[in-house]
């Protein structure tokens, strides 16, 4: 059986087996207690006999087990040499750098759901749940209220629809568009739990996915996989330990997402690979350091729920989960209700130590006033271990001295440094081949695309306009425009003009898709982005707006784009198939210039435009006679208002 040498009591070396571990570590300790230390002889000591491990580092100082620390310095240390030759000889680090290059760049694609067919349906609905659960508090949603769970329950209940039906899914854009189209099979469901507002709003949060910086989380570097950080994906003989590195990540957000989903994929790669020796083993570790942000007690980040159901399971699977924070009061309990062995440094908080006593009394009741005494008392690299699995008491450790430097926190510009050069290559290389891969199925779709074109009927001089143009519904019906009409009649009792007949078209309009940079802040400026649609006229280029319920055009309008009323906050916009139209393309007379919105609409406001898409406003044109001369003429009114529509010619 193997053991860890974490250091020595006064009685001789302690040594924890490699068994307990499969019930979880924990390392608390106030700062200057030695924590950090602890934690990184346990990953020294679990890498080193062939234990690999994925380890989150949110300050830069676990980067540093990639240096190993001169032998002259490690001589009067007391310290068996075999541990550097091992770490130095079996051992490689690699630096991870989410949304970055700094180090091996790693991207993150939490829609890849290839193999979860082969997983039980409730362990598919676990996985589809917590993704969903990742993704919209990514975007802004607080999962504690009623929008964020009703977003939460439109995605999961998405993603289990296209699972289901061996959709996939390549990026967000797949989403958006699966969104504005729901399938019919689900419809009935996510009406029941959404409103067409909501899910406008989950799509205008969606596609600050597919922008600027946050875009680099799933679109730089190296597909995350746990093959990859565990160094399964490549023979070099050695026991991996990847480093994440959250520091190239700008948001909490953004870590807590990205922690939720590596854990994600941890799980179901746990799932898939349960050990060969009936689950008696360790398979690999996963650590995380200062985790208090992300298991708090009261609040729940999307990472929580995916860290709770890896606590739980982990165990029966191989997979040790290692903790360590400097703040214990400030950690769910509940939520590591699976730890078996705790490591406990100096705490000088009443509530800290009261926290900490909550879980000791369960463990070690007999010597948990023994504890509560000795912590504020001890000095740094001492430590008391509980673990009953192991030790019949509580164990006093003196850690012993690590082979890695240590205090050296790594900057961001420092890691490239430290990656060996066959391993960056070796991903490097992989991400161009992922880049081709992307490339390849573009290039193949567009020759799709234009072969359809060119294939297309000669009548039809607009191809490009496919099935699911976005329709906004008519809610002026024909048997009611007589009534309609008559306030816009000649006369007053009685009427000079009678109604004639009514035909009833559609008015092409623009939706332009952008974000609005708006500038905030008087002596710190500050830019917030803000998702926005706007509505153009199709043939002169002219901005809609809603003016007292009356549909309106101008050239320029001297307000912000979050505050122009437009049809976004009067109507209802679905895609509907050509065959639910009556409308010939042909009337749209020239074709969508994108380059020219998008000059147009930034000339106009600080904006970051994204895309332009047809949309069909319905419309009535009513011809109306004068009853004594027979002179005719037409009035234009909208489909939603029934009010006097201009309408360019």
């Amino acid at each position: 059986m193997i053991n860890l040498q974490l250091g020595k009591t006064a009685d001789g070396p302690l040594e924890l087996s490699i068994k307990v571990l499969q019930r979880h570590f924990a390392c608390f300790g106030s700062s200057g207690s030695g924590k950090t230390v602890a934690c990184k002889v346990m990953i020294e000591e679990l890498a080193r006999n062939g234990i690999p491990i994925i380890a989150f580092d949110p300050q830069g100082d676990i980067a540093s087990l990639a240096i190993l620390e001169d032998e002259e310095k490690l001589k009067d240390k007391s310290l068996d040499p075999a541990i550097r030759h091992e770490m130095e000889n079996n051992v490689e680090v690699v630096i991870w750098t989410p949304a970055s290059s700094k180090g091996i760049p790693l991207s993150i694609n939490p829609l890849q759901f290839d193999g979860l067919e082969k997983l039980s349906s409730e362990d598919q609905d676990r996985y589809l749940s917590s993704t969903a659960k990742n993704i919209v508090s990514l975007i802004g949603y607080d999962l504690e209220t009623d929008d964020g769970k009703s977003a939460e329950s439109i995605l999961s209940t998405l993603f289990k629809d296209l699972l289901k039906n061996n959709q996939e899914l390549d990026d967000f854009g797949d989403i958006i568009k699966s969104l504005q189209k729901i399938p019919k099979s689900i419809q009935p469901i996510i009406s029941l739990i959404s409103s067409p507002k909501l899910i406008k709003n989950l799509i205008k949060k969606l596609s600050l996915l597919t922008i600027g910086t946050r875009k680099l989380l799933f679109q730089t570097g190296v597909p995350a996989s746990i093959e990859a950080l565990l160094g399964l994906d490549m023979d070099t003989g050695k026991t991996r330990v990847s480093v994440i590195y959250l520091n190239t990540l700008s948001t909490t957000e953004e870590k807590e997402f990205f922690i939720g989903s590596i854990i994600q994929l941890l799980y179901r790669w746990m799932l898939k690979n349960p050990p060969e020796d009936n689950f008696d083993s360790l398979q690999c570790a996963m650590f995380i350091d200062e985790i208090a942000p992300y298991i708090p007690p009261v609040r729940k980040p999307a990472c929580k729920t995916s860290l709770e159901l890896l606590f739980r399971q982990g165990r029966k699977y191989g997979v040790s989960c290692l903790i360590a924070t400097q703040s214990p009061g400030d950690i769910d309990y509940k939520a590591i209700g699976q730890f078996s062995t705790f490591t406990l440094g100096a705490l000088n908080t009443d509530q800290d130590i009261k926290k900490v006593k909550k879980r000791v009394e369960s463990l070690a009741p007999k010597e948990v006033d023994f504890i509560t005494q000795q912590l504020p008392a001890l000095k740094p690299g001492a430590f008391l271990v509980v673990s009953p699995d192991e030790f019949d008491s509580v164990q006093e450790l003196q850690v012993r001295w690590l082979v890695t430097k240590h205090p050296l926190v790594i900057s961001e510009d420092k890691i490239a440094s430290l990656i060996q050069d066959d391993i960056r290559s070796y991903y490097l290389n992989k991400v161009i081949s992922t880049e081709e891969v992307k490339n390849h199925k573009s290039e193949k779709n567009k020759k799709e695309k234009i072969k359809k074109v060119d294939n297309a009927p000669l009548s039809d001089p607009y191809p490009e306009v496919q099935d699911g143009i976005l329709c906004v519904e008519n809610k002026i019906f024909e048997r009611d425009l007589e009534d309609i009409i008559k306030p816009h009649l000649e006369g007053t009792i009685f009427k000079s003009e009678k109604f004639v007949s009514a035909e009833f078209q559609y008015l092409p309009l623009i939706q332009v898709n952008l974000i609005y940079l708006k500038e905030k802040g008087i002596f710190r400026k500050r830019t917030e982005k803000i998702p926005e649609n706007l509505y153009l006229d199709y043939k002169n280029m002219d901005m809609l707006y809603v003016d007292k319920k009356h549909i309106k055009f101008d050239s320029v309008i001297d307000i912000d784009p979050d505050k122009i009323i437009d049809l976004d906050n009067i109507c209802e916009i679905k895609a509907k198939s050509g065959k639910e139209l009556d409308f010939d393309k042909r009337k749209l007379g020239k074709k969508m210039d994108f380059t020219s919105i998008k000059q147009s609409m930034e000339r106009k406001y600080k904006v970051n435009v994204l895309k332009a898409e047809l949309v069909l406003f319905p419309i009535w044109i009513c011809k109306i006679e004068n009853k004594k001369n027979s002179k005719k003429r037409e009035l234009c009114l909208d489909g939603i208002f029934s009010n006097e529509i201009q309408i360019t010619n």
